[in-house]
């Protein structure tokens, strides 16, 4: 049920983005760091003690719904700045604070949640703030660096600079910086 519910998140959440983004790609690529978050409740949990229960069997679903959100405003903001490496980089230091607060007030949220007289419910809690700081970081550090790596390596980022002119057949010069127009193929359509 846990692996059903969470794959189901996954791919809805995937679906979602890749609808929202118009790009299947761009979608996968925003939905890494969820991935990773997903994937470090396994090992919280086991640093923790804590089982597996009715109440933590949510916790990755969770994850997948709170953990997105911050990285897609980390990938708005890529693309409103045009999917270069400047853009990553301004995107990541301007929309940062935004993601430390938005983390901050739900963490704040949370701890508001211990306060409930019910023991099973406390390693739950606890669990899922270690793991919104982790989905923060992911979102804050690994996303601009999935960005990055794919700029660098010349698969561009939709609506980036890099896609868009190699689409259009315009190559960079490696020398100056100009743009130089060139043909794709023998037929340009």
């Amino acid at each position: 049920a846990q692996w059903g519910s969470l794959g189901a998140a996954l791919l809805f959440t995937l679906l979602t983005l890749g609808f929202v983004f118009r790009d299947g790609y761009y979608a996968f690529l925003t939905t890494l760091p969820v991935v990773f978050t997903v994937a470090m409740q396994w090992m919280v949990m086991d640093l923790q003690d804590v089982e597996l229960s009715l109440v933590t069997v949510m916790i990755g679903s969770i994850l997948v719904g709170v953990g997105v959100d911050f990285s897609i405003h980390i990938a708005n903001r890529v693309r409103e700045l045009g999917g270069d490496i400047d853009a990553i980089r301004i995107a990541a230091s301007s929309t940062g604070m935004s993601l430390v607060e938005a983390a901050c007030c739900t963490l704040a949220g949370l701890a508001c949640a211990l306060l409930i007289p019910i023991p099973a419910i406390k390693p739950f809690i606890f669990t899922i703030m270690i793991l919104l700081v982790v989905a923060a970081i992911s979102a804050l550090l690994l996303l601009p660096a999935i960005y990055s790596l794919m700029v660098q390596l010349d698969y561009g980022l939709t609506g980036g600079s890099t896609a868009m002119t190699r689409k259009i057949g315009l190559n960079k010069s490696r020398k100056d910086g100009i743009l130089d127009a060139e043909l794709p193929g023998d037929d340009a359509w």
